[in-house]
């Protein structure tokens, strides 16, 4: 009986370990998931910008004249 008990008592240590280091893991893995979340917000503001400054340039309205291009 005192064999078993010793087993479980070191089962549980380990299990422990794994449940601290996957917490660990967890809290990393939100950080990031927070952080990517964020520079994903900022592409989309960028985006919108620019889509906004496209539709302000006239249509045929040449940002190269041709004459400078040969």
């Amino acid at each position: 009986m005192n064999n078993q008990v010793e087993r479980l008592l070191a089962l549980t240590r380990e299990q422990r370990e794994l449940i601290k280091k996957l917490v660990n893991e967890n809290r990393r893995l939100d950080t990031l998931t927070k952080t990517l979340h964020s520079r994903n917000r900022d592409l989309e503001r960028q985006h919108i910008v620019i889509d906004r400054e496209i539709a302000e340039i006239p249509i045929g309205f040449e940002l190269i004249p041709e004459s400078d291009l040969a």
